[in-house]
């Protein structure tokens, strides 16, 4: 992760995306839980973290992780599409978390123990209760997967929602899973982007490993600023002529108070 960013604002706001492009996402989002499905529920019923995390995880990383709980999911979704069209990979947090309770159901049907009225099944806590949080604990980690290995953590704030179950830590509240990720973001190391330098050529055959400073805190911005930095670079090449990098993304950038070690991972200096 290079950057973190967080956007106020979010949960009014109006987006002009094609329903059947937003449909396209979310049907990519089905097949990619599957995919994770699949992955971890071997013959055995076990949770088979390591086979995710090598077949299913490369599949899902991308230059913006989209984080967010309480905004609407269908306009998160049209950012994602709008963010695609700008040449930006993206991946939302939700594709994975909303196959919690699949996976779960589909567990506590093994652990039951079927009673001798037909169809009636009985589940005993104590084997559902570690299950479940096998289940979370499993999908937590690759999610932490790939917030590291994004460029830019974008985090939509919303309201917390009545009969939801929700955690304060004094910085901001929020669905548990989305806490998770603001926590493991904020102490996550940053890194730059891969430029191929003497310097890194140097570094790599001697084996050393660039070291970064502990992650300063999140960078603010207002919805609007977001919308206009997408208004900006519609129509614009999706790679900046310099560089492979989304021009979106450095437009973006461009917007934020950075500091001096962050434009130096950029690539800016």
């Amino acid at each position: 992760m290079l950057l973190k960013l967080r956007v106020r604002d979010s949960a009014d706001a109006a987006l002009k995306v094609d329903p059947a492009a937003t449909a396209a996402f979310q049907a990519r989002c089905s097949l990619a839980a599957q995919d994770v499905a699949a992955c971890l529920l071997n013959s055995n019923n076990l949770l088979d973290t390591a086979s995710a995390q090598r077949t299913a995880l490369p599949a899902l990383q991308a230059d913006v992780f989209l984080s967010h709980g309480a905004v609407d999911r269908q306009q998160v979704l049209q950012l994602a599409v709008m963010l695609e069209r700008l040449g930006v990979s993206v991946f939302v947090d939700s594709c994975l978390w909303r196959t919690v309770d699949a996976l779960q159901r589909e567990m506590d049907q093994v652990l039951c123990e079927r009673r001798r009225l037909a169809g009636v099944h009985v589940l005993h806590p104590g084997k559902a209760t570690p299950t479940a949080a096998s289940v979370c604990m499993a999908l937590n980690a690759m999610l932490q997967r790939l917030i590291d290995g994004c460029e830019l953590f974008l985090h939509l704030e919303g309201e917390p929602t009545h009969g939801q179950t929700w955690v304060d830590d004094g910085r901001h509240a929020g669905a548990p899973w989305v806490f998770s990720e603001l926590t493991f973001a904020r102490h996550l190391p940053r890194r730059g982007r891969p430029r191929l330098t003497l310097d890194a050529l140097k570094a790599v055959a001697g084996g050393q490993r660039a070291l970064f400073g502990a992650p300063e805190a999140p960078h603010i911005l207002a919805w609007e600023v977001l919308e206009r930095a997408i208004a900006d670079t519609t129509g614009f090449p999706a790679a900046s002529y310099r560089h492979d990098h989304p021009v979106f993304l450095d437009h973006l950038y461009g917007k934020l108070p950075l500091s001096q070690q962050e434009k130096q991972l950029l690539g800016w200096t």
